[in-house]
């Protein structure tokens, strides 16, 4: 657990930098998805929408003539200057939570369903994920790779801002904050929005000094799940540390030791994770028939027609909601899936995720894939949509494709909070949060306080 101090806050209220609503009406053209899931058309499509579109500072277009004083991180920050200087964008007066709800609508076996997700954006004290007790306690649940941080280090040090925030979860079964919450989200938000995937996005700025500090008391003594951003979290822990070599005399409650991110209640019922399928490609020497004869040792093994991809996923589910761990195995030429059940007795010897259960025992175990060929985009793609990875089995290269459900949330938290790490795209929370309703600009000379 972390340890409270009045002085020095962990979770707390910042200054928000956001467009300049006399400035930008519409906030669906200048704001993004997170950047890396913009491929590049979307990049491009980004840039062409609006000229001061938040891409331009999160994942700007690099030019073969690029050098160290002219690259898509300088470039960033001079838009970011100048935008600010332009008051296009324009900084809060006053400390703030700044509320945030997402309304969305998800079509499932038994038909369109709605949701809405709320939570709330902060600044949250940073910490590595281990600490000198060996846990920390913002939990991670994927391992992130070095390329992504040295990319996201030489923006922040351009920038010196969190452009978009850390997804985070905490738990709190009794709802005290999220019933202090709850009323302002019945108020007229200061920003409403849908953007071009029909996801509303809302935002409301709250000054309530009584729900900083009770979310202080509450969600700073309590651990954090990271959903979403592992990356970014990581690369703020290296930004810090930076700073801190700059500045060895600030004090703890520097703005730069702090991290903008959302906080959203692990029993939320807009919280929704969707499953991320394997296409398995091009891997060397790989043999359908051996691999078929050890995989009888482990799962039971059944059939289900390819064509009623309806059918498979309701009985995929049905199957994890009676506890059992499986997913299809679909491979080119059959117009059959294999429905892979773990083995009863099997179920000791592995983790709870499924996932897991996949990259664990058939990749790495009967495959010989390592952690790096796992995560190797000449070798496996992962795919979200059911019918695209279905259909992925006629491609050319690719040896087998693997649907699978995502983890349920109670699962999730249970292997989490025992410090697992899980497979690259174990789960993919739906919608992503919006890059560019909110930034939070780092000054060494700033303090954060309640």
């Amino acid at each position: 657990m972390t340890q409270q101090n009045n002085s020095v806050p962990i979770i707390a209220p910042f200054r928000g930098l956001r467009y300049n609503p006399c400035k930008i009406s519409n906030l669906s053209r200048v704001t993004a998805p997170p950047y890396d899931v913009i491929s590049p058309d979307g990049q491009r499509q980004l840039y062409e929408r609006d000229p001061h579109n938040i891409v331009r500072l999160i994942l700007g277009y690099q030019h073969p003539s690029d050098t160290d004083a002219d690259n898509r991180y300088t470039r960033a920050a001079a838009d970011l200057n100048q935008w600010t200087k332009e008051e296009v964008l324009a900084r809060d007066d006053a400390p703030s939570f700044y509320l945030y709800e997402q309304h969305f609508e998800v079509k499932k076996i038994e038909g369109p369903q709605k949701y809405i997700r709320r939570g709330f954006l902060a600044l949250r004290r940073l910490e590595k994920f281990e600490d000198e007790s060996g846990r920390g306690s913002v939990r991670p649940h994927e391992k992130t790779l070095a390329g992504p941080k040295a990319d996201r280090l030489l923006l922040f040090k351009s920038c010196h801002a969190n452009l978009s925030p850390i997804f985070s979860l905490y738990s709190d079964r009794e709802g005290t904050v999220t019933k202090v919450l709850k009323p302002y989200f019945d108020t007229p938000a200061a920003a409403d929005f849908t953007d071009e995937q029909s996801v509303r996005h809302r935002l409301w700025k709250v000054t309530d000094r009584e729900l900083f500090q009770k979310a202080n008391a509450i969600i700073g003594a309590k651990s954090l799940f990271i959903a979403d951003g592992h990356h970014r979290y990581e690369t703020a822990v290296n930004y810090c540390d930076w700073m801190k070599e700059r500045y060895p005399d600030a004090p703890a409650n520097t703005s730069f030791r702090y991290v903008m991110m959302f906080f959203s209640e692990m029993s939320d019922p807009g919280l929704l994770i969707l499953p991320t399928h394997r296409v398995l490609h091009d891997w060397p020497g790989f043999d359908l028939v051996a691999l078929e004869k050890r995989l009888v040792g482990w799962f039971e093994l059944s059939r289900h027609p390819r064509a009623d991809d309806k059918g498979l996923i309701r009985l995929l589910d049905d199957g994890q909601k009676q506890g059992r761990h499986l997913f299809a195995m679909g491979v080119p030429g059959r117009d059959t899936m294999t429905v892979l059940t773990l083995r009863r007795e099997k179920e000791k010897e592995v983790s709870k995720v499924d996932t897991a259960i996949l990259h664990n025992v058939i990749f790495d175990e009967m495959l010989g894939m390592s952690d790096d060929d796992q995560k190797d985009p000449r070798y496996l793609r992962f795919v979200k949509d059911t019918r695209e990875a279905l259909a992925a089995s006629g491609d050319k290269g690719v040896n087998c494709v693997f649907v699978t459900n995502a983890p349920p949330m109670p699962v999730l938290e249970e292997v989490v909070a025992t410090g697992k790490i899980l497979p690259p795209k174990t789960t993919f929370f739906y919608p992503k949060l919006v890059t560019g309703m909110v930034i939070n600009q780092i000054r060494p000379d700033e303090l954060v306080t309640i």
